[in-house]
């Protein structure tokens, strides 16, 4: 059963996704909730919306790049 993840423990996992580290963040957030992968992926594809709306301008790359050549 997963565990949520406490607001101070998104800090490292959201320096990940700004650096489009995405396997990094995916296990980052399995360590700290222990949810499955497919738990994991959605995680991160709504933490990403949440930080695309609030700091566009931390990404390095557009939104329609970002998944480019990420299968899951």
């Amino acid at each position: 059963m997963s565990v949520p993840i406490q607001d101070d423990r998104w800090q490292s996992i959201d320096e990940a996704i700004f650096a489009n580290l995405k396997l990094p963040a995916i296990q980052h957030i399995r360590a700290l909730s222990g949810c499955s992968l497919n738990e994991a992926l959605e995680k991160l594809r709504e933490r990403y919306a949440k930080l695309r709306t609030e700091a566009p301008d931390r990404f390095d790359c557009a939104d329609q790049d970002y998944w480019s050549g990420f299968y899951s």
